[in-house]
């Protein structure tokens, strides 16, 4: 398990330079966050501002690169989830992890869902209804996220001394 631990890691955060780096271009004044200001676009007038300043292929690039780290993500989280779960005795922390390693999952899912949007959004082919899917899905995958990054720090005292 450690050395699957391990070789998720750097294709995480192999990607996760790789990510930053592509896509640093679509990040401006008017997109301060890059491809998530695209994410959160609920709206056309938000679409539209993004779409006009951004050049296109590296934005259908930086999505087409995000289904690599989807993967990259979520072998990592659910990776590091169940070893840290358990790390735990029986109990609430042990069952938060192996439920928050599955959630991985299904935050993998919801990104491969918002992209798949995205890429529809970016070629004119959206309605208002789809816009604001889009951002659901991009809330719920942050969301699933950050409850697993709060856990896994949540966690640091065990991780290091093995002590509850």
């Amino acid at each position: 398990m450690k050395k699957n631990l391990s070789i998720a890691a750097l294709f995480f955060l192999v990607m996760l330079v790789v990510m930053q780096w592509q896509g640093s271009a679509l990040k401006s004044n008017n997109s301060k966050l890059g491809i998530v200001n695209l994410e959160f676009a609920d709206t056309p007038a938000k679409l539209h501002q993004l779409l006009q300043n951004w050049d296109m292929a590296i934005v259908k690039m930086n999505i087409r690169l995000d289904f690599l780290f989807i993967i990259a993500y979520v072998a990592f989280f659910a990776l590091s989830l169940m070893q840290v779960a358990s790390m735990w005795a029986e109990g609430f922390m042990r069952n938060t992890g192996m439920v928050l390693a599955g959630l991985i999952f299904a935050a993998g899912i919801f990104d491969i869902a918002e992209n798949l949007l995205m890429l529809q959004s970016i070629n004119g082919n959206y309605t208002d209804a789809s816009l604001i899917l889009t951002w659901y899905c991009a809330a719920i995958k942050f969301l699933v996220i950050a409850f697993a990054l709060i856990y896994l720090l949540l966690s640091l005292p065990k991780t290091f001394t093995g002590k509850n």
